[in-house]
């Protein structure tokens, strides 16, 4: 296998790990599949490149773009959500395990699980099964009232 192949199903595989499993969550493997990525772009264009000719560009433009795009990815990742018009608010969600005063737990909306937590103001137990109404969302957490 000549270095372009290597590197381009290396790049597409990470990028596509990053993308499919980890949903875009620890950059390292979106940063890596760039970096390869360049790396089968110059042995493409260099058709002679040696191994670790292509293997110093992969390295190279690996700390490249995470020195590029690290901090403002990180930025972005972190940037609090406009939840000002969220459309679950209001919405009846699905318990999968119980939520109490002590102790949040999960239901189902949309599709997804989600994080949920008691309203403020609300201290009765919510049943596993049982129905309940989105009062609030901070973040990827819903805040939720007994329906």
């Amino acid at each position: 296998m000549n270095p372009f192949w290597l590197y381009l199903t290396l790049g597409v595989g990470l990028l596509a790990i990053e993308l499919l499993v980890f949903q875009f969550t620890t950059f390292w493997l979106f940063f890596i599949g760039v970096g390869a990525l360049v790396a089968a772009a110059f042995a493409w264009l260099v058709t002679d490149a040696s191994y670790i000719a292509t293997t110093g560009v992969f390295l190279i433009a690996s700390i490249a773009v995470i020195a590029l795009l690290y901090k403002p990815l990180r930025h972005w990742q972190q940037k609090p959500s406009g939840i000002a018009d969220n459309n679950a608010v209001g919405q009846k969600v699905k318990v999968k395990q119980d939520i109490s005063a002590e102790e949040g737990g999960v239901v189902s909306w949309s599709g997804s699980s989600w994080q949920a937590e008691l309203a403020e103001g609300q201290y009765e137990i919510i049943q596993t099964g049982d129905t309940a109404r989105v009062v609030s969302v901070e973040g990827i957490k819903l805040y939720v009232a007994k329906d």
